[in-house]
């Protein structure tokens, strides 16, 4: 499979989200959700489900850039589950870093689905 730009970019970025969220989120994992922290107030159901949306996502990310279909659709599941979470956070978020958090996570997931979607050229047989 041939990839261009936008796909590299997509996977990469994806990859990237999904490292930064298991590492982000053990120490969360660990002290829980109201110990002092960047996580502090995010409720801790959120956090697990980021965790394990992370892992999948390591994992996605590796058969995406392989260019296998269950690794690009299970990045896009990943990406839209992750910006579904990430839209309580815009207005409930505890503070306004989480808030701003919370926006770019939705914008990385747009712009890494649309990556995934359009930036595979057609097959051709």
């Amino acid at each position: 499979m041939q990839k261009t730009t936008l796909f590299k970019t997509a996977v990469i970025l994806h990859f990237v989200v999904s490292l930064y969220t298991v590492i982000g989120a053990f120490p969360a994992l660990m002290r829980g959700p109201e110990a002092p922290g960047p996580t502090q107030g995010i409720p801790q159901v959120v956090i697990v489900l980021a965790s394990f949306l992370g892992i999948v996502g390591i994992i996605s990310a590796y058969g995406a850039w392989y260019g296998r279909k269950w690794g690009i659709w299970l990045s896009i599941v990943v990406r839209a589950l992750d910006g579904i979470l990430a839209l309580p956070g815009v207005l409930a978020a505890p503070t306004t870093a989480l808030r701003v958090s919370a926006v770019l996570g939705i914008v990385i997931a747009v712009f890494v689905i649309v990556g995934l979607l359009f930036g595979t050229p057609p097959a051709t047989t």
